[in-house]
């Protein structure tokens, strides 16, 4: 600034400082380099050879220093940033949709990055610091990490209508599964019931493979209501006796700092998941 208006006193006012203190900083700053960075004249302050190099490199600094002060601000103020989640499919394609674009509305400066997974998937990554959090169901409770209630939702029989589970008209109840086929997938083998009983015959990789072989009438599954394709077509839901239930958590590292974008984006989803529950007739918990 000194070299820029040619004079302490003008550089002083630009500054909002006075003049003995812009004087001291240019004398320590050449005492500890060892060098005359400006000459004075009683009528105006210029560059010296040195100075004159110098002066660009300290003109780039000082703006470098600038835009990183700026960008840390927004980023504390929720103007800019970066979160990034671990999500089950069936939240991630039902609930997440008008939930996400509330909080692009509000937050439009933040980039979101969501990869779906399995609960075992979703609870790996958080653990593994991959993602900010994740929203899945407990596969594992364990030290790391810390689990809060979001919703649940109850399991219940997916069969071709044709099957001859799909002729009842009530409930059904879990021993009847043990003479059916079962299909597994990612989905199914995080659910408790599914945990405790015996491996199936046929485990495929995905949900949209799950529903190809149920429209076959290979066998019958068990789905949470949220993952069961509305409408289903030639496939039927039954309710389950007794009845069993998913829960759905936010899950986070304990004592993690999550930035201020993951921040928003938690509150958002926790501020906003009554209105879905709502809408898909779920159990707030």
């Amino acid at each position: 600034m000194v070299a820029n208006e040619g004079s302490f006193n003008r550089a002083a006012e630009k500054l909002a400082r006075t003049q003995p203190a812009i004087t001291l900083a240019v004398k320590q700053l050449e005492g500890f380099i060892g060098l005359k960075l400006l000459q004075r004249t009683t009528r105006n302050v210029s560059t010296t050879a040195e100075g004159e190099n110098f002066l660009p490199i300290a003109e780039r600094l000082v703006r470098d220093f600038d835009s990183a002060i700026y960008d840390l601000r927004a980023t504390s103020e929720r103007r800019s940033g970066h979160v990034s989640m671990a999500v089950v499919p069936s939240v991630a394609t039902n609930l997440l949709p008008d939930i996400i674009k509330t909080f692009a509305t509000e937050f439009p400066g933040i980039n979101l990055h969501l990869d779906d997974d399995s609960s075992r998937g979703v609870q790996h990554r958080v653990e593994s610091n991959e993602v900010d959090f994740g929203i899945g169901s407990m596969w594992n409770p364990n030290k790391v990490l810390e689990f809060t209630p979001l919703f649940a939702d109850k399991l219940e029989l997916i069969c071709h209508r044709d099957h001859p589970l799909a002729q009842h008209s009530g409930g059904i109840e879990w021993q009847q599964l043990d003479q059916a086929t079962f299909l597994d997938t990612g989905v199914t083998r995080d659910l408790r019931p599914r945990q405790e009983g015996g491996q199936s015959k046929f485990d495929f990789p995905n949900l949209t493979t799950l529903m190809a072989m149920l429209r076959s009438n290979l066998g019958v599954s068990v789905l949470p209501s949220l993952a069961i394709p509305k409408p289903a077509g030639e496939l039927i839901s039954r309710p389950l006796v007794p009845s069993e239930s998913r829960e759905i958590y936010i899950i986070t590292r304990k004592d993690w700092i999550l930035s201020p974008a993951a921040e928003a984006m938690m509150e958002t989803i926790i501020r906003e998941t009554p209105r879905q529950v709502a809408k898909y007739g779920l159990t707030l918990l």
